[in-house]
């Protein structure tokens, strides 16, 4: 009956904290609003921005050459199309990427850009001052100047006084980027033609020749073939490792900064007068573990559901997310044991940073870490890491997300295994500090003094 009261008792401190940081309105914006609004942008809104096509690229544009040929290959580069030629390339590339709901041309969005030009040749280098009067007139939109080194093929061993010849594109302040970018692709098109047929090559045949296959990279495992998302699989668990680690610490951040607050504001006092220290421990502890899992819920699931959206499922398997949620359960009862001890035995918060700076520096090694183990999870580092508290819950995380093969079983039982003894041996500590900083008041205690309480009975 004691016993029933008692966890009665810590419900309703868990309950209290938890409907005193959730259930307020910054909070629910933040933890609720924030997460679904970049879900409905990314699959919502996102592909239609994408879709829309740009102003078109419509005036005159000025080639100044000697030879007029640039300028008739520009012309010839548009009858054929220029989206054919390059932005389609792009397009049929972007295509190819796994998990594709949307076409070339709507992943390409903005850089497919439609033209309509007009190519004027000026073939007097002396009349560039008057075409540049004419471009800040608005009367035309570019102007390329083309000199003869440009359309000559450029030696095979250049000497030391040889200078690179350039490409001058001039255009007026209100160009976009995007129609920048055109005209640049548009000009260096032409320029290469140029040269192939001065050299006495077949241009189109060498674009052929020189045209770069899609490839396709197939994993073979033992449940059989599947697509390999290379960049993606390089960005997960690093995204994985990060949202643990963020969350583990604001809801830690919580349970420091509401147990100063109280004792600070006398309320502790009232709320050890109808519970136990243990107690209220346990419940700040519990409610801020609500927090924290309804923060994980909100923006781990709005990330898996993005990659199922995506057709991208197979990047966060059912083993993944068991094993990382059992990881997030051991970060988050180590960081938050830990602050709640900082925060019991403080009544400042810049007291608690001097005390928690040492455990923060260790705890931040994964952020530091993660490049070698994110390249080789199963290196004798990534081993030894994975299996050193309290570095266990990231260093897992990651390498599990980061591994192309399941890790042994033995490493993740041992880990696991590790992780719940750190977090029995935090309660444990905790609680020994707790019990006696939570009375406290006036001067911090120094290390030995909180050694003493650890070893009082």
């Amino acid at each position: 009956m004691r016993q029933g009261k008692g966890i009665n008792k810590i419900v309703q401190v868990a309950w209290r904290d938890f409907r005193y940081t959730a259930l307020t309105p910054a909070f629910l914006m933040a933890v609720v609003g924030v997460p679904l609004l970049l879900g409905v942008a990314a699959l919502v809104i996102y592909p239609i921005l994408l879709a829309q096509e740009t102003s078109v690229l419509k005036g005159r544009l000025v080639v100044v050459e000697q030879t007029g040929e640039v300028a008739t290959l520009v012309e010839e580069v548009l009858e054929r199309g220029i989206h054919n030629e390059i932005a389609e390339e792009m397009a049929k590339a972007i295509s190819s990427l796994p998990g594709s709901g949307l076409s070339g041309d709507q992943k390409l969005g903005f850089m497919n850009v439609p033209t309509e030009l007009e190519v004027e040749a000026i073939r007097d280098p002396g009349r560039i001052e008057e075409v540049k009067a004419s471009l800040r007139e608005g009367d035309c939109i570019a102007i390329a100047v083309i000199s003869p080194a440009l359309i000559e093929v450029p030696p095979e061993e250049p000497g030391e006084d040889y200078e690179a010849p350039s490409l001058e594109l001039f255009i007026s302040p209100e160009s976009p980027p995007q129609h920048v970018a055109t005209l640049e692709q548009l000009l260096l098109e032409a320029l290469a033609e140029s040269r192939a047929i001065n050299a006495g090559y077949d241009y189109q045949r060498i674009r052929r020749i020189l045209e770069t296959p899609l490839m396709k990279v197939v994993r073979i495992t033992e449940s059989g073939e599947e697509g390999d998302h290379l960049k993606l699989r390089m960005i997960v668990p690093v995204v994985l490792m990060m949202l643990l680690w963020t969350i583990s610490f604001t809801s830690g951040n919580y349970v420091l900064t509401t147990t100063i607050e109280e004792k600070s504001n006398k309320v502790m006092e009232v709320l050890l007068s109808a519970v136990s220290p243990m107690q209220l421990m346990a419940g700040k502890i519990l409610g801020q573990a609500a927090v924290a899992g309804l923060m994980l819920v909100m923006y781990g699931g709005i990330a898996v559901l993005g990659l199922f959206a995506l057709a991208m499922g197979d990047l966060v398997s059912m083993n993944l997310l068991v094993l990382s949620c059992a990881y997030f359960v051991i970060a988050y009862f180590t960081i938050a044991t830990l602050m709640a001890a900082i925060g019991s035995a403080v009544t400042e918060l810049r007291d608690a940073q001097s005390l928690m700076g040492p455990a923060v520096v260790v705890l931040c090694l994964p952020l530091l870490l993660w490049i070698p183990i994110n390249n080789n999870p199963s290196s004798t580092f990534a081993v030894i890491a994975g299996l050193t508290p309290p570095l266990v819950p990231f260093v897992m995380t990651l390498r599990v997300a980061a591994s192309p093969e399941p890790l042994p079983a033995w490493e993740i039982i041992t880990s696991l295994i590790l992780g719940g003894g750190t977090v029995v041996f935090m309660l444990w500590l905790c609680a020994r500090i707790f019990r006696i900083g939570v009375l406290m008041q006036g001067k911090p205690p120094s290390p030995v003094e909180l050694l003493r309480w650890i070893r009082y009975r």
